[in-house]
């Protein structure tokens, strides 16, 4: 399975959790008579809610970097990267000589 793919589900159960959470909070959480430790667990379960939004938005451009196909156009997370220099590690291309001399000094000058 490519990486995009698995960002993309991870999004997708990020998604999913958000209206998940939404409906566990409104039908189970009572209303009056809570302890100081169920107002504690409802405060937490309100900001795991709220700071959901966000992982999403980090998993998204994290899908984008790692060559997502760009589906809603967010312009706040940064423009989109040019990848026609990207060169892959399985490419057939090997390198010129990977021990050549730079130019502008000699064998002697290596210095070990």
């Amino acid at each position: 399975m490519e990486l995009p793919a698995v960002n993309l589900k991870f999004l997708g159960g990020l998604l999913a959790t958000i209206f998940l959470d939404i409906v566990h909070i409104s039908i189970f959480y009572p209303r009056v008579s809570l302890t100081d430790t169920g107002r504690f667990g409802v405060g937490m379960a309100i900001l795991s809610l709220l700071l959901k939004p966000l992982s999403c938005c980090f998993v998204y451009h994290m899908y984008r970097e790692r060559g997502g196909e760009l589906l809603v156009h967010t312009g706040f997370l940064g423009s989109s990267q040019d990848r026609s220099a990207y060169q892959t590690i399985d490419s057939a291309e090997a390198p010129a000589d990977p021990f050549a001399v730079p130019e502008g000094r000699s064998q002697d000058a290596r210095g070990y």
